[in-house]
């Protein structure tokens, strides 16, 4: 164990600048919804100017059939993190830790330096694991903290339920569980940075694409379980501070197969 934790506490100390950077801009970005909801000055009136915005618009923000009929400060909120700008600043830090610490070191020789020590395979990996669980934390936190302080600075018309956000925060780390494990596995299958990262990506935006265009075409509602965006629902967990349990044991479970996966693929291969 003391090995494992020797191993976190190195990846950490590399990776600690660019996870608190990321947290900073997930914080940033939240923080500014509030007051942007604020200059509208009455939630009506708000309401009004979203009811012209195209479907194609409302269904990019995951808004679901009749969101405009009872939307709330609580659900127009919950928006900042179905935004695409959230999603890309949350997963890329999770992808961006787990390629540049597991295939980054692999490409560069780096972790033969480490397994020349006595530390086992499942140590390093675990590391690994245990870094890419502490930024799927820290970054939903930051989210909630920033659009909490975003409240308080542009008091926007309505209310919202502070105990709700704590609701939110764990969907929003199940969800980066899920990216994070699926990323592990890709990771530790890879021999290239560049192929990892492209892999990671490629999964994201395949599964956004399925979310987004099976709210548009009929066609492709069948694919719509496919997607893991389909079990990350921010409204109902700020407005109704509930996670459907099928959302959690969906994203609990992928997590957990594609992190055992990636464990069987790094122990069995070959290192670069």
């Amino acid at each position: 164990m003391r090995h494992t934790i020797e191993s976190l506490s190195w990846v950490l100390r590399r990776s600690l600048t660019g996870v608190l950077i990321f947290a900073f801009g997930v914080a940033l970005f939240e923080f500014i919804q509030p007051i942007a909801i604020a200059s509208f000055r009455e939630l009506a009136m708000m309401q009004a100017i979203a009811a012209y915005v195209p479907p194609a618009f409302l269904a990019m923000f995951n808004m679901p059939p009749g969101f405009l009929e009872q939307a709330s400060l609580s659900g127009f909120l919950s928006l900042g993190f179905s935004h695409p700008v959230y999603h890309l600043l949350s997963t890329a830090a999770v992808i961006w830790l787990i390629t540049r610490t597991l295939t980054g070191e692999m490409e560069r020789g780096a972790i033969q330096l480490a397994l020349s020590r006595p530390v086992a395979r499942w140590q390093v990996y675990v590391s690994r694991v245990l870094a890419m669980v502490l930024v799927a934390v820290v970054v939903p936190v930051a989210g909630s903290l920033g659009m909490i302080a975003g409240i308080a600075a542009g008091r926007p018309d309505g209310t919202v339920r502070y105990a709700n956000f704590v609701i939110l925060t764990i969907a929003a780390m199940m969800f980066l569980l899920c990216i994070g494990g699926v990323a592990l596995l890709i990771a530790a299958a890879s021999s290239r940075t560049g192929q990892a990262v492209g892999l990671a990506i490629g999964f994201l935006v395949l599964s956004f694409v399925i979310d987004y265009f099976a709210q548009l075409w009929s066609a492709l509602k069948p694919l719509d379980p496919f997607s893991v965006f389909n079990y990350f629902e921010p409204i109902d967990a700020l407005v109704n501070g509930t996670v459907p349990a099928v959302n959690a044991l969906v994203l609990l479970s992928l997590a957990i197969l594609a992190s055992t996966c990636g464990y069987i693929v790094f122990a069995k291969r070959d290192l670069p």
